[in-house]
This record gives C-alpha cells, structure tokens and sequence, in this order.
C-alpha cells in the first residue's frame, strides 16, 4: 500500500494506494493506527481515490479508526471513494455515521468552514 501525505489549512490530507484485502488489511491497520498517534486532536482527510478493493475487515479498520479519532478529540473525514467502495458504506449505513465527500476540494471545504 502506497501513502502520499500533504498538509493544507493546517489540514493533514492523507491520500491511500491500494487494495485491503486479507494480505494487506494488518499493513492497513498498522497504517490507520499510525495516523490516529500522529494525529491527536486533529482534522484529517482520507483521500481513497486510490483504493480499488476493500473487504468487509477494510470497513471495520475505518470504524475502529474513526472512533479512535472522536475519543482523541480528532476528526477523520473520507473523500473520492470509488463506486463499488461508496456502496459498501451506504448498505452498511456507515455513511450516516462517518462523513464521507466527493473530493478532496468538497472535503476540505466543509471541515475549514
């Protein structure tokens, strides 16, 4: 799994590569896990544009890491995520708990104002 880090507006941007599939989803725990301890009390941006695949243990690590960030007094907003991944989370219903946006531009937007 590939990770391309910006700051923008005191904003971290993180924007994944990849798949979470069984041979990656601990590499991709490891990484979300990481971000939260990096991230205490701030506002952080998942840019997903570049997952392809996510299983259902891929959802459960965004949960897991997602309340993480609320029990810190941080904020993990998610953005681009592709069609079938966006599914995932609205037949889930997770998408009425964790904000998700378009685009990175959307994203930023609404968590600065």
């Amino acid at each position: 799994m590939k990770v391309e880090v910006k700051e923008l507006n005191n904003v971290k941007v993180v924007k994944l590569i990849g798949q979470v599939r069984i041979s990656t989803q601990n590499e991709f725990k490891d990484l979300l896990d990481n971000l939260v301890k990096e991230s205490e009390g701030q506002i952080v941006i998942v840019n997903m544009e570049g997952i392809i695949y996510m299983n259902s243990i891929g959802l459960g690590i965004i949960i897991d890491t997602y309340k993480k960030f609320k029990e810190m007094n941080g904020r993990m907003v998610l953005c681009n995520l592709l069609p079938e991944i966006m599914n995932l989370f609205e037949v889930t219903r997770l998408n009425r708990f964790i904000e998700i946006y378009g685009n990175e531009s959307e994203a930023l937007k609404k968590v600065t104002s």
